[in-house]
């Protein structure tokens, strides 16, 4: 049977490819400190010439900062386009200065729970698929208090389909503490060190509600957002390292305070942040930018760069230069370097020091590399934010046992209360071989007729008599940090089993992998086919689940029979 693959997650805003060859590891520590001093002095008007690139740390302030004509442009070109995707969640503004004080409380007590469950559906998922769950969200558990008491087996049963099931659980819990709460009794706080108090609200939700809901200058940076600063600022540095994140959080606290400066109001704030979130999903997008219809392009330092022609360019002193850049991958070969070399005050290498300054490409070789139009323009802008190499992800095979009696009854088993895929309900499996991140992974070997018996025994209890050994197939899911591998069976009893009397159960840890050991203890229970159908499971288990059904209705692939070998 061909291999099935499903990915879990989609891919990241900083999508990883290869990077260039970085001198060193250590940012040093004065890089943020270097910034924040910039933001109060003049800006650096010059364009930081290619190939060498060469700049200054003054060169990565915003120059959105300057330019409050750029900052109204984008204000208006959200007005004009918010409606268009027809988001639910999208709301006008609760102005204070136009509501009655209590009726004001109780509109943001609800303003700012529909904003917090549209943004962490919006997580990982895409804009399309998450308006049907929201709607449907809305629907069942209008208000935080109504979520805060329903089952936890309802809730993830509404979250089904979304993946990442363990934000269905953090919304569960923070909804019950936040309504139990004397003082917030059921009202989200307003401002983000408050927020991030409640479990699962970190510090980009907690600024989006922040903003959107109660009109707080407060930023929020999430991959739209910090790509379009990226390119804004002409940063190339690390999306992962603590310093890039850093300034990127502070770029964006600027901006948005300048926003409210440019247009007073309590809505401008998360207009604003609405804004840059609008034009990273719809115009500066990662592959494909739409620069030319862009409203803050005038600021952009990625597409400045893109638009002027490649130059010599130069520094005096090489202390002088970016400390958060990493060296820019060159499209264009350069000549040998001139004789003349920089200035350094030190031996000490600086990140932009390892390029070759003072260097000039023939013209054929820039015509060659540069390309013309949107498409050369396209092609340097995309470089922003500096790409990452895709490291390798644990890997990890197991058996899954579709177990059925006589009566039509299969066999689930509940997960563990932590960690992966916490608390969901699937057919019993079992580790079979696990391969660290990094290493070469083996090719995954289905299991032995011996093991599968084992394993079976182990759960019921006995040697139960199986009356067939049916192979369903292998099914492959990608979670973000795992790719799996799924050996599924199905073993059809004899006569009906009953399960063995449950054993007291020890306090279980976080589950690392994500099939069981031999003999491990776990809540088991026998379900019809229509409550294996409702049940809430991973994506990966559904799909093995349909894979079976599908089987099931094609009795001549019935008869593959696992291997003999023995364990």
């Amino acid at each position: 049977m061909p291999v099935s693959k499903r990915r879990a997650s989609c891919a990241s805003d900083f999508s990883p490819s290869p990077p260039p060859p970085r001198s060193k590891k250590t940012k040093p520590a004065s890089a943020i400190a270097d910034f924040s001093a910039i933001l109060t002095g003049d800006t650096e008007d010059d364009v930081a010439l290619l190939p060498a690139r060469t700049h200054a740390i003054l060169y990565h302030k915003p120059l959105l900062l300057s330019r409050p004509q750029d900052v109204a442009s984008l204000l208006a070109w959200f007005e004009r386009v918010s409606d268009s995707r027809a988001m639910p969640w999208r709301a006008p503004f609760l102005d204070p200065a136009h509501h009655d004080p209590d009726k004001l409380k109780e509109a943001q007590k609800k303003r700012a729970y529909q904003v917090w469950i549209s943004e962490i559906m919006l997580q990982q998922t895409r804009v399309e698929t998450v308006k049907s769950y929201w709607l449907a969200w809305m629907a069942k558990w209008p208000s935080i208090h109504m979520l805060a008491a329903a089952p936890e087996e309802e809730v993830l049963a509404a979250w089904r389909g979304l993946g990442y099931y363990s934000r269905a659980t953090r919304i569960h819990t923070a909804a019950k503490q936040v309504v139990a709460d004397p003082e917030l009794q059921g009202s989200l706080p307003q401002t983000p060190p408050e927020l991030e108090k409640v479990p699962g609200i970190g510090a980009y939700t907690a600024g989006a509600i922040s903003s959107i809901v109660f009109g707080q200058a407060v930023p929020i940076l999430d991959g739209n957002v910090a790509r379009v600063l990226s390119r804004q600022l002409g940063l190339y540095a690390n999306p992962k390292a603590k310093a890039t994140t850093d300034v990127l959080w502070e770029a964006a606290r600027v901006v948005v305070e300048k926003a409210q400066e440019v247009k007073q109001g309590g809505a401008t704030p998360g207009q604003w942040n609405q804004a840059l979130m609008e034009l990273g999903s719809t115009l500066c997008t990662p592959l494909k930018p739409a620069c030319n219809e862009c409203p803050i392009r005038a600021s952009c330092r990625a597409h400045a760069e893109a638009t002027l022609p490649a130059s010599k360019g130069g520094v005096e002193d090489m202390e002088d230069l970016c400390k958060l850049c990493e060296p820019f991958p060159n499209d264009i070969k350069p000549e040998p370097a001139a004789k003349s070399e920089p200035k350094s005050k030190s031996g000490k290498k600086m990140r932009q020091a390892t390029l070759s300054f003072g260097t000039f490409p023939s013209t054929e070789a820039k015509e060659t590399a540069r390309g013309s139009g949107d498409e050369a323009l396209h092609a340097h802008v995309c470089k922003f934010p500096m790409k990452l190499s895709k490291k390798t992800i644990r890997t990890e095979s197991c058996l899954v046992c579709i177990i059925r009696r006589p009566a039509g009854e299969y066999l689930l088993e509940q997960r563990p209360a932590s960690g992966l895929l916490a608390s969901m309900w699937q057919f019993p499996s079992l580790t079979l071989s696990t391969t660290e991140a990094g290493s070469t992974p083996a090719p995954p070997t289905p299991p032995t007729l011996a093991q599968i018996d084992d394993f079976a025994a182990s759960l019921l209890g006995s040697k139960a008599a199986a009356q067939a050994h049916q192979r369903i197939g292998t099914i492959e899911h990608v979670f973000s940090h795992l790719h799996l591998t799924m050996h599924v069976y199905c073993l059809g009893l004899a006569k009906d089993v009953d399960l063995p009397a449950a054993k007291r159960k020890k306090e279980e840890g976080k589950a690392r992998n994500f099939g069981s050991s031999l003999g491990d203890t776990a809540t088991r229970r026998w379900a019809d086919a229509a409550a294996v159908e409702a049940e809430t499971m991973g994506t990966g288990m559904r799909n093995c689940w349909i894979a079976y059904q599908q089987q099931a209705t094609t009795p001549a692939q019935a008869k593959t029979k696992p291997d003999k070998r023995k364990a």
